[in-house]
C-alpha cells in the first residue's frame, strides 16, 4: 500500500496543534474535574475509533481498487495462460502498491502467478484479524477466467496503536491530572463540538460521502483534529479519483491489445479465433431462441499464389484487402466477415429466415468480389473467389462443423470449376 500523506499519523491520531489559539486546558479548568476527564476520554476515545474506522475503511477500499485494477491489467495474460507475463504485471503491482502478497488463482484453482513480499508475522496476524485482503474476478466475454487475491500487511494499523494512541492516551492522562474545575456549560460545548465530529464520522462512513467536510471548532484542540480529519478526507478523495483513472487507462490499454489480439493486422477483419468465437456465440443464441438458421461461407481466393509470384506479395496484400473490402459491402449490418488466415475468409450470415437468402448473398459477394481491381503501378487484376457454403443447425452444431463443411464445400466448388476450365 501507498503511504503518502493522507496516511500521516500525526491526522490519525488528532495530536495538539503547536500553537493553539486556545489551550484545552483553559476550557476545562472552567468545569468540574470529573466531567473534564469523562470528555477528554470521550475525545480520545471517539477519535481514536473514528480514525481508525476511516483508515480501515480507506484501506479496505484502497486494496478492492488495487485487485480490480490488477484483474483489468492481467486479463490478456491470464487469457492466454502467460504466467510469466502475469508474475511481471503483480509484481509491478505489488511493489508499488506495497502489498504482502497477491496472486492470481485460476478456475480450476491453480495459481498462475504469486508475488509475497516482506512482512512480518505479527503483520500477517494482524492482517487476517483485520481483514485486509481483497478480491476481483478476470473476466472476458461474461466468464470468469481466474480471480486477483490481494493482502496488505498491518503496518499501518500497528504504528497508529503503537504510537499514537499512546499519545493520545498519556494528553489525557495529563490533562485530566491538571484540570481542577470543568464548568457544565462547558461540558455541553464540548459534547456539542464532539457529538457533530462523531455524526459526522458516521456519516462518511456509512455513506461513504468523502466530500463532506467538518466544520471550524470553538475548541482549538477539536479544531486541529477537524482539520486533519479534513485533510485525510481531500488525500482520501484524490486517491480515489486516481485510482479509478488508473483503472481507466488499464482498461484501454487492455482493450486496445485484446483488440490487437483479436483481429487480422492486415485487413482489420476478426481473426480466426476471434471469429469462431463470434461464429459460437451465434449458434448459441439461435440454439437457445430457436426458430431460425445461420449461413456460413468459406471465401478462397483463386490463383492468390500465382499473384504473389507474378506481381509480388505487395500487391497481394492490396488484393486481399480491397476482397475483405468488398465482401464486407455486400453483407448486411448483422453479418460478419473475418479472415481465417492467408486467402481464405469466412462470412457469419445471421439471422437466416429464408433459405434463398443465402444463396443471394453469394450471388453478391461473388459479383462484387469479381469486378477488375486497378492496383498499385497501374495493374488491372479480376479477382476470382471459390465460395462454400454450410448451414447451421443443417450441416452442424458446432463452430468447427460449420466450418469443416463450409471448407469442403469451398473445395468441391473449386475443384468443379477447374474441370470445367479444363474441359472447355
Amino acid at each position: 500500500m501507498n503511504n503518502g500523506p493522507w496516511l500521516d499519523t500525526s491526522q490519525v491520531a488528532g495530536t495538539p496543534a503547536a500553537e493553539p489559539p486556545i489551550p484545552l486546558a483553559r476550557w476545562l479548568r472552567r468545569g468540574h474535574w470529573q466531567v473534564a476527564l469523562v470528555a477528554v476520554m470521550l475525545v480520545g476515545l471517539l477519535t481514536s475509533v473514528a480514525s481508525m474506522l476511516v483508515l480501515r475503511s480507506e484501506v479496505e477500499r484502497s486494496l478492492d481498487l488495487v485487485a480490480r485494477t490488477s484483474a483489468y491489467a492481467v486479463e490478456a495474460a491470464v487469457a492466454f495462460r502467460d504466467g510469466e507475463t502475469a508474475h511481471e504485471l503483480i509484481t509491478a503491482i505489488a511493489e508499488q502498491e506495497r502489498l504482502a502478497s497477491i496472486e492470481i488463482v485460476l478456475r480450476d484453482g491453480d495459481r498462475l502467478a504469486v508475488v509475497r513480499q516482506g512482512s512480518s508475522t505479527g503483520d500477517r496476524v494482524v492482517a487476517q484479524l483485520l481483514g485486509l485482503a481483497a478480491a476481483a474476478p478476470v473476466r472476458k466475454d461474461g466468464q470468469d477466467l481466474a480471480e486477483v487475491r490481494v493482502r496488505s500487511d498491518a503496518s499501518v494499523f500497528e504504528r497508529v496503536l503503537g504510537g499514537d494512541l499512546l499519545g493520545v492516551v498519556g494528553a489525557m492522562a495529563l490533562t485530566a491530572a491538571v484540570v481542577v474545575v470543568f464548568s457544565r456549560r462547558m461540558e455541553r460545548e464540548l459534547g456539542n463540538e464532539l457529538d457533530r465530529l462523531g455524526r459526522l464520522t458516521r456519516t462518511i462512513r456509512e455513506n461513504r460521502e468523502f466530500f463532506r467536510r467538518a466544520p471550524a471548532a470553538r475548541v482549538a484542540e477539536i479544531d486541529a483534529l477537524a482539520e486533519d480529519f479534513n485533510a485525510l478526507l481531500a488525500e482520501v478523495q484524490a486517491h480515489e479519483a486516481e485510482m479509478l483513472a488508473r483503472q481507466a487507462r488499464l482498461r484501454s490499454d487492455n482493450q486496445t491489445l485484446w483488440e490487437r489480439a483479436a483481429h487480422d493486422t492486415l485487413t482489420g477483419l476478426p481473426n480466426r479465433g476471434h471469429f469462431s468465437e463470434q461464429l459460437q456465440q451465434a449458434i448459441d443464441r439461435a440454439g437457445r431462441e430457436g426458430g431460425h438458421r445461420l449461413g456460413l461461407l468459406f471465401i478462397d481466393v483463386d490463383r492468390f499464389k500465382q499473384v504473389n509470384d507474378e506481381h509480388g506479395h505487395a500487391v497481394g496484400d492490396q488484393l486481399l484487402v480491397e476482397i475483405a473490402r468488398r465482401v464486407g459491402s455486400a453483407l448486411r449490418e448483422s453479418d460478419v466477415v473475418g479472415r481465417l488466415g492467408g486467402d481464405e475468409f469466412a462470412v457469419l450470415i445471421d439471422p437466416l429466415r429464408h433459405l434463398e437468402d443465402v444463396h443471394k448473398v453469394v450471388t453478391k459477394v461473388d459479383t462484387a468480389v469479381s469486378q477488375p481491381m486497378n492496383l498499385d503501378g497501374g495493374r488491372w487484376l479480376e479477382p476470382r473467389v471459390s465460395i462454400g457454403l454450410s448451414l447451421y443447425p443443417d450441416n452442424g452444431t458446432s463452430a468447427d462443423e460449420l466450418l469443416a463443411t463450409a471448407d469442403r464445400a469451398m473445395y468441391v466448388v473449386k475443384r468443379t470449376r477447374r474441370d470445367n476450365s479444363q474441359a472447355a
